[in-house]
């Protein structure tokens, strides 16, 4: 039975739109049909859209495509995801059981769910949207009701006013209407827009493309590569010493569930303070191989050529450097190669931020870390993901468990951008020690937290005394 906000966390982690059958009416007068494998239609007054389980399409009477080609590319996305994929609402947040209730014949729980602004933001810097009031269903871990707060108005209310979780389902229903425009996928998308029809255009482009890709493939001097543009090192590969998960067709890691005990320390949030060198490597060529097929063959001046010459060097960028972290917006970055006109070290003590350049220094209001950097100090965003694993790493000094990770269906985001990834928790820290993302069985980025402690106790910004100081306005977030 469900009890507490651990519970909760298990459920909400568990909820898979892509395995339920479903057919409900919504408050807003639109109407789903759900069925396993990915199957779905939404129906509103003026728009309706769906998946076969393979190509979603959607038809809008008064879109009118003027030289009748389709320009969408998507694969599968979950219906009604403010509903159906709550998964989404455990990044960065704390949960509050606040009771049980009844809706559509079913159990589910009231539950309040907050963001503090714990991901490395300084005090106060919490979601606007939130506190958001919830009843999540007490078996499938969907939600039955979300009520979001405006600015100064009343929530917005979504919810289920009557379901059906065992409908009698016509697959008929799935199919698109005729003038419906369906989805291509990125390699066919790419196949059709690089065709012959663009050559003469991009002849030139295409030549370049071709000689650079000539060049990095048969120079004599391909070995000798300078710096890369953003201030990293070049190497051969990223360290080969992570096998990558074993994803199934839905995304989801081959191997047991995490355990709910593991789920909770994910769920809990960064509690460390630390000092440590962050290695990130990029993979260019493992990037570029990822580039469809089609793209490859369609002659879009030298693409091809060039994508596999950049394949066949397997380049990575390498870039180092070193940080403190001392609480919620109090950190310090310093770059052992700088980027190319970015800063050499960011810092900030909670109310102001700092970036150092080699002729200025400028201050802003305070920003939180940089997000690959609060990717490993908050994991609750794993919880997004599937996952499985959970098992210690022998020989690391510290209680370090394997998490795989995968990314479900329709649910894209900057921490998880790539279809898969392998994180190596600290369940004593809290943080991610080693977080790699693949397309495939390739590797193609990696962040590691090298030489860490704790001892931050007597932190405090260093800047240099010799630049002009320069107040900024906050960036964009």
């Amino acid at each position: 039975m469900v009890s507490d906000e651990r519970d909760v966390v298990g459920l909400l982690h568990r909820a898979d739109w892509t395995r339920l059958s479903l057919s409900a009416r919504v408050s807003d007068g639109s109407a789903v049909l759900v069925a396993p494998g990915m199957r779905y239609r939404y129906d509103s007054a003026e728009y309706a859209t769906g998946c076969d389980g393979g190509r979603p399409w959607e038809l809008c009477p008064d879109d009118d495509d003027e030289d009748g080609r389709v320009h969408w590319v998507s694969g599968p996305e979950p219906p009604l995801p403010e509903l159906l994929c709550p998964a989404r609402l455990l990044e960065d947040s704390v949960l509050k059981v606040q009771g049980r209730v009844r809706a559509c014949g079913r159990d589910a729980l009231d539950v309040a769910i907050s963001r503090p602004g714990r991901r490395g933001q300084p005090a106060g810097a919490g979601d606007a949207s939130f506190p958001v009031r919830a009843w999540v269903d007490a078996e499938l871990g969907i939600l039955l009701r979300i009520a979001v707060p405006g600015n100064g108005e009343p929530p917005e209310m979504t919810e289920l006013v009557s379901a059906d979780f065992d409908p009698d389902i016509d697959p008929s229903r799935f199919a698109p209407p005729p003038g419906s425009r369906i989805a291509e996928s990125t390699g066919e998308a790419l196949g059709a827009m690089l065709g012959p029809a663009w050559w003469a255009a991009k002849t030139a482009a295409g030549l370049a493309a071709g000689g650079l890709g000539a060049w990095i493939r048969y120079s004599p001097f391909r070995r000798a590569r300078p710096a890369a543009a953003d201030g990293a090192g070049l190497e051969s590969a990223i360290p080969a010493d992570e096998p990558p998960p074993d994803l199934s067709p839905g995304r989801a890691p081959a191997g047991p569930a995490v355990s709910a005990h593991l789920l909770e320390l994910l769920q809990a949030g960064p509690a460390a303070v630390f000092t440590a060198t962050l290695h990130k490597w990029t993979g260019i060529g493992a990037l570029a191989s990822s580039v469809p097929a089609s793209a490859r063959r369609a002659g879009f001046g030298g693409l091809g050529v060039l994508m596999d010459a950049i394949a066949s060097e397997p380049a990575t960028s390498h870039a180092v450097c070193r940080i403190r972290v001392a609480g919620p917006g109090r950190y310090q970055i310093d770059h052992a190669r700088p980027p190319r006109r970015g800063p050499v070290t960011i810092a900030s003590d909670g109310q102001r931020t700092w970036q150092v350049y080699p002729d200025k220094i400028t201050v802003s209001p305070a920003e939180p870390l940089p997000r690959d950097i609060r990717d490993l100090t908050d994991p609750s965003w794993l919880l997004r993901c599937w996952l499985s694993g959970g098992d210690p790493i022998p020989g690391t000094g510290r209680p370090v468990c394997r998490i795989n990770a995968g990314r479900r269906p329709g649910d894209e985001f900057p921490a998880m951008i790539f279809p898969a990834a392998v994180a190596q928790f600290d369940t004593d820290l809290g943080l991610v020690l080693r977080l790699t993302s693949y397309i495939g069985v390739k590797p193609v980025q990696r962040l590691e937290l090298r030489d860490l402690t704790t001892d931050t106790s007597d932190f405090q910004v260093e800047l240099p005394a010799d630049r002009p100081v320069i107040e900024e306005p906050p960036s964009d977030p």
